[in-house]
Order: structure tokens, then C-alpha cells, then sequence
């Protein structure tokens, strides 16, 4: 008991003296010697939100790069592309391969939790937001990328909870990024959850009171940033090989070793902690119930009332009318083949690019040592849909 409280208190020490894993995307960046801007923007229903820029790298000089725009996961945030070092994180790997990356920051998370005229702290209403309304901060953030650079257009990839985010703005506000985004790619995105096999998700999406129960109490936020759970949870996946896999691998999908960084691992659980709206993520996981990708489900009494009828009506996926590529896992757990299958039918017209990684699981895209697999189809979309300047 003596040697692991000792070796418990030695990592506690080693994450507190500024660790790779427990830096910020600022520190990580000019530790590797990455360019780093951080930016505000004001979306036009008043939530304020940051945008992180790393507009150059060792290799890739600053210059009149293409932008990319990378929309990050559940519970997550821009950071969640910065885990793995140079070589393996994506927004480090783009950005030294001729890349001006964006990372965007959603609405309500530790980065983005600020209104103009509404406290996160006080204010239920701040926290009164779906997955439709989330379009109001991809609309900022790419206009003022655009503005910013002084491109026309910009490519944006996103992975999982931001492809549904981002796959719903397209759908609903087709004038605008029509004219904005040159390609949308979208890797393992969660558009519909109904075969998921996540444990977590899963119970989530088919129990919708346990959410709606902490949102009566008063409980608006999940996954919310706490440091000193975080260095408890890094700590016991170094110390004990295979807790953070056991841990994902129950609620929310089983790494494959032989592809994920180990402490990729470790970091992920760890850090993956930024904060959701819990509105937000009943929105995500209604489909598992539906199998289908709709407005908010108020349950049937409030459903009427406010569409008229029992079940929420679909969001058009038919309206967007921007090139899409598709990347999905092949040993995904999370967005499995059935609803791979699913966003294939309803994305057809406008799908360009279609790939299944083998072996990829849904973290192989974040934390995979093989992740140039996919970055450079990325590359190579992203060129064939060239932004342009005016």
C-alpha cells in the first residue's frame, strides 16, 4: 500500500511540473514549436466562443496557407487534436502540411462558456440550447475565418458529435455555406446513434429521463472541467496498464491497441472533460431511441404543441448542397455499419469521398499512431476542393 500511495503522489508531482498531457493547446503548441493565436467570437444569438489558430509549424511556415476548420467531439474541445505530439496529433500534423487550422470551441464548453447578457452560472437559460441551435457558432466561426484570412471558402472536418452539429447547420442553413465551405469532411460523424454499441450512449439515448431528471434538479452541464479528477484519472491508467482502456472500453468504445497510443489513451479519459450542455447531449442521443436524425423530442405531449405533432419532424439532410467525404472506422463501436449505412443513403448526392479505415476504431481518428492514414485523404479532399481568395 506504501509503494502506491508513494507512486500515485510521483505522478501527481510529474503531471503538476507541466507534463505534455496536462498543457494547454497554447503550451503544447509552442513546446513543438507551433505557431498559436486564440481568437473571440460572438455568435448572433450572443454566446462568445474561442477559436484556436495554429497557423504554422517547423515545417510549414507561416504564409497564405488554405484554412481548415476542425470541429471536435462530445465532452471535448479544440484540444482534443493536440494530444499526441507533432507526428500525431491531427491539427499538428495539418498544420505542418500546408494547413491553417482552426479549431472551433462549441457552446457551453470550458473555452466557450461566456454571453453577452447571460451568466452559465446563473442562467438556465444559457444553457437552453439543441443541436440545431449550435449552427449559430459554425455560422460565426466560419465567417469570421473568412474575414480573418481572406478566403472565400474553407474545408471543415469534423468528428462525431461535431459531424452531427455540423451536418445539421448544413442542412438548415444551405444559402450560407453553400457559398462558405468548399468540403465538409466528416469522420465517423454521429448523425444517428441507433445501432451504437457504446454502453453509456447506449443507456443514455434509451433512458432519456436520467438526463431530463438532472436537468430538473438543476444540473445543466455534464463532463464539466475538474483538474484534480483528471490528474486521479491519468494517474491510475499509468500506473495501471489497462484501466483507461477497460474504462472506454465499457462506456464507449474498446481501444485497439495495436492502432491507439496507449497514453493517447490515458490522456483521452483524462481529459476529455471540457463540458457539455445536457440539452444538448439528449439531442445527440435521441436517435438511438429514433433512428433517425430530428429536432429536440419534448416527449409527445410538448411535441404537439410545438410541431404538431408526436415525433419531432427529421432535419432535411436532403437541403445540403456542399461536397461531403466520409470516414468512418471499420472496428467503430460508436457509429457502427448499419448507421454508416444509414448516412450513406441520405448523403448520396453530394458524397465525393468514402472510406472505411480498417481497423480503425472511433478513437483511431484522435489518439491512432496511423492517423496520417486518413489525414492525408484529408490533404488531398481538401485540395481537390481548393479554398480560394478574393
Amino acid at each position: 500500500m506504501k509503494l502506491l500511495v508513494l507512486a500515485l503522489i510521483a505522478v501527481l508531482v510529474r503531471s503538476q511540473g507541466g507534463s505534455y498531457w496536462s498543457m494547454d493547446v497554447q503550451q503544447r503548441a509552442e513546446e513543438l514549436g507551433f505557431e498559436y493565436e486564440e481568437y473571440r467570437v460572438t455568435t448572433q444569438d450572443g454566446y462568445i466562443l474561442t477559436l484556436m489558430r495554429i497557423p504554422s509549424g517547423p515545417n510549414s511556415p507561416p504564409s497564405s496557407k488554405p484554412p481548415i476548420l476542425m470541429i471536435h467531439p462530445v465532452f471535448d474541445s479544440g484540444e482534443s487534436y493536440t494530444r499526441l505530439g507533432a507526428a500525431y496529433s491531427p491539427a499538428f500534423y495539418l498544420a505542418d502540411n500546408g494547413k491553417d487550422v482552426w479549431l472551433y470551441n462549441v457552446r457551453g464548453n470550458t473555452f466557450s462558456r461566456e454571453h453577452v447578457s447571460l451568466d452559465p452560472a446563473s442562467d438556465d437559460e444559457y444553457w437552453d440550447f439543441t443541436m440545431d441551435t449550435i449552427r449559430f457558432d459554425h455560422m460565426a466561426c466560419v465567417e469570421f475565418i473568412l474575414e480573418t484570412t481572406g478566403y472565400t471558402n474553407l474545408p471543415a472536418l469534423a468528428i462525431s458529435f461535431g459531424g452531427a452539429t455540423l451536418g445539421i447547420a448544413l442542412a438548415l442553413e444551405p444559402e450560407f455555406f453553400e457559398q462558405r465551405i468548399s468540403v465538409a469532411i466528416f469522420v465517423s460523424p454521429a448523425l444517428n446513434m441507433a445501432n451504437t454499441q457504446s454502453l453509456l450512449f447506449s443507456k443514455l439515448g434509451m433512458y432519456p429521463q436520467v438526463l431530463q431528471t438532472m436537468r430538473n434538479i438543476g444540473i445543466n452541464v455534464c463532463r464539466d472541467d475538474n483538474r484534480a479528477l483528471s490528474q486521479i484519472t491519468y494517474m491510475l491508467g499509468t500506473i495501471f496498464p489497462g484501466f483507461s482502456q477497460f474504462i472506454m472500453g465499457i462506456l464507449i468504445d474498446q481501444p485497439d491497441q495495436s492502432l491507439e497510443d496507449q497514453d493517447g489513451v490515458n490522456i483521452l479519459l483524462a481529459r476529455t472533460q471540457f463540458g457539455l450542455g445536457i440539452k444538448a447531449l439528449q439531442h445527440l442521443l435521441q436517435s438511438v431511441r429514433l433512428n433517425d436524425l430530428t429536432y429536440f423530442d419534448y416527449g409527445p405531449e410538448e411535441n404537439n404543441q410545438i410541431y404538431g405533432a408526436d415525433i419531432p419532424p427529421e432535419i432535411p439532410l436532403g437541403n445540403i448542397n456542399v461536397p461531403i467525404a466520409l470516414m468512418f472506422g471499420e472496428e467503430d463501436n460508436v457509429i457502427t455499419g448499419p448507421d454508416q449505412d444509414w448516412m450513406r443513403e441520405r448523403l448520396d448526392a453530394n458524397v465525393v469521398f468514402d472510406h472505411v479505415y480498417e481497423e480503425f476504431s472511433h478513437m483511431s481518428f484522435l489518439i491512432g499512431n496511423r492517423i496520417e492514414d486518413y489525414l492525408e485523404d484529408v490533404i488531398e479532399v481538401s485540395e481537390a476542393f481548393i479554398s480560394s481568395t478574393d
